[in-house]
């Protein structure tokens, strides 16, 4: 079942790249056409700006515009797959007088959009004085698809009942291949609509931001802000391009290598962290032991194994259809609780207590509904608090985008029988909470044959889409710059041990964020990264690693 592997959610794997001097190095391709284009900068479509409530003043007080490049599905090879068209949304430098360049960004994912970011970022004054600060969507993100308007986007309607169809934690071997099915019936139909899936990787978007920078800056070199799965991109380019490279910041970097067990433990290590602080927020304002809070935990956990949990979404009415409740699903409870881990922490804490009230005195599980799917996607802005089908709600691609993004990029052997028990011994210990959460209630393993498809099978199965890579290379810098590093010390995204492991890598400084915010530096609003920022992009000035306060 898709939903099962919460724990993976914006965190990607090590991707592989090469390294060069001159411009796509590696590509036999002639892109003499696209590098010869313009970038038009005129008046944004209307449909690319965010709810008035969504931007930041710096946005509202801003001159802005959007631009478009053509740009190759594949790099290599020669092929008749349609050209993606990149969409870019820019904020000018508000000092043309002083001007120093532009900034790319991106905030993550895969599958987050870059246009948007540039509308709700309250960017600091200095930066915006002397830089134009750029927001792109990586190909088939928001509005950059194929030039002739195809988007890659799977069945709203299977993406929803993939929620309530199976069980996270099956109780019987019917149950666990009633899920399987499920899910292979939903992956087979998104292939089947989406032929040309296999172009999205990170190595591709790589090359689109080179010829972006080409376009778009000249010779200049490539500034770039990256957030989360953005540090992938920035360490692929990085990599790839290191005469190139300008000022590049790694904010909360992914793991070096996530198929390892070490960095598992590290996101299981850093997970069960957030939940003991969840229920000891929730203890305090319950007035309840710690272990009183952890009781009822799974007291309701036992609820949603049972299907007793409420909700405003579902595929099925309870049995008090008056009040127009679903029956909603134990993968909606736990994805919902794993998603607090992209809240600031004070925030999740509330949250989370105030779900539980509802949860332990009415069985109402709306609140981890709610970010349950908007961290999949989902609009929160038309997912109101009450039933309804799937097409009455605003779904994105940034799941799929997600999952495919991470198979190209790399899909390693799996763990032997060996690692696996390694791994099961030292997650239970690490992560005991979490382990006793995606257990079965009653016990029940799954033992049958593995007949779960991935995207990994079907590009394997298929002679015409290349083998996505079984090897991770290490990211490199030899630009001889220094690159900046930041991460929260506190952080279960990525986990500040990432963000060392990037530092040493890159040859680099690393600055330590008293903070438990995943990218820290990318909500531009502690004051000490943003006078790093400053210095490092305005001012100049060699960072050195150093440690700042949080919020």
């Amino acid at each position: 079942m898709k939903r099962k592997l919460f724990a993976a959610a914006l965190a990607l794997a090590t991707i592989v790249s090469v390294s060069g001097c001159s411009l796509f190095p590696e590509s036999p391709r002639d892109l003499t056409e696209y590098l010869a284009q313009e970038a038009d900068w005129s008046d944004c479509d209307t449909d690319l700006l965010m709810s008035e409530q969504s931007l930041s003043d710096v946005f509202i007080a801003s001159e802005y515009d959007c631009a478009t490049i053509l740009v190759p599905a594949r790099y290599t090879g020669s092929d008749d797959t349609e050209n993606f068209q990149i969409q870019m949304m820019r904020i000018p430098a508000a000092n043309p007088d002083e001007y120093m360049g532009a900034i790319f960004i991106n905030p993550g994912g895969p599958g987050e959009s870059g246009v948007e970011q540039v509308q709700w970022s309250p960017f600091p004054e200095e930066l915006h004085q002397h830089y134009d600060i750029i927001g792109f969507d990586p190909r088939g993100v928001g509005s950059s698809n194929f030039e002739d308007g195809t988007k890659i986007h799977c069945s709203d309607h299977l993406d929803y009942i993939s929620y309530f169809e199976g069980e996270v934690t099956p109780s019987t071997k019917k149950q666990a291949e009633e899920g399987i099915k499920s899910y292979n019936h939903y992956l087979e139909d998104c292939a089947q609509r989406n032929p040309d899936w296999w172009t999205l990787s990170t190595d591709h978007v790589v090359d689109d931001l080179e010829l972006m920078r080409a376009v778009v800056t000249g010779d200049a070199p490539l500034n770039f802000i990256g957030s989360s799965y953005g540090t992938t991109i920035a360490g692929a380019y990085v990599s790839k391009y290191p005469t190139h490279v300008g000022k590049i910041v790694f904010d909360s970097p992914t793991a070096l290598d996530n198929s390892s067990v070490e960095s598992s433990l590290a996101d299981a290590k850093e997970a069960e962290g957030k939940l003991t602080r969840y229920l000891v927020g929730y203890a305090r304002h319950a007035g309840i032991t710690v272990g009183e809070a952890w009781s009822r935990l799974l007291e309701i956990r036992q609820w949603a194994d049972d299907d007793e949990l409420l909700g405003f979404a579902g595929i099925e009415p309870a049995s008090d259809a008056e009040d127009a409740n679903m029956i909603s699903s134990e993968a909606l409870l736990l994805k919902g609780i794993f998603a607090m881990n992209y809240l600031p922490e004070d925030q999740a804490i509330s949250t989370f207590s105030e779900a539980m009230d509802s949860l332990y005195k009415d069985k109402w599980n709306g609140a981890f509904e709610y970010y349950a799917l908007w961290l999949d996607g989902y609009d929160g802005e038309t997912l109101g608090m009450v039933s309804g089908e799937a097409n009455s709600y605003g779904r994105n691609n940034s799941y799929e985008i997600m999952t495919i993004v991470n198979t190209m990029d790399y899909s390693p052997p799996g763990w032997t029988e060996d690692q696996q028990n390694e791994y099961d011994t030292k997650y239970k210990k690490v992560s005991p909470k979490w382990h006793k959460l995606y257990q079965d209630p009653g016990g029940y393993e799954y033992e049958g044959d593995e007949q779960e498809l991935s995207w990994e099978q079907i590009a394997l199965d298929d002679g015409a889409i290349p083998d996505p890579p079984t090897e991770p290379i290490v990211r490199q810098n030899k630009s001889g710059k220094k690159l900046l590093i930041i991460g929260s010390i506190k952080e279960s995204v990525t986990p500040f041990v990432f963000a060392k492991q990037t530092a040493k890598a890159m040859k680099s400084p690393l600055i330590s964020v008293d903070s438990a915010s995943h990218a820290p530096a990318g909500g531009y609003t502690i004051p000490c990264l943003n006078k790093i920022l400053i210095d490092y992009f305005v001012n100049d000035k060699a960072i050195v690693s150093q440690s700042c306060p949080g919020e």
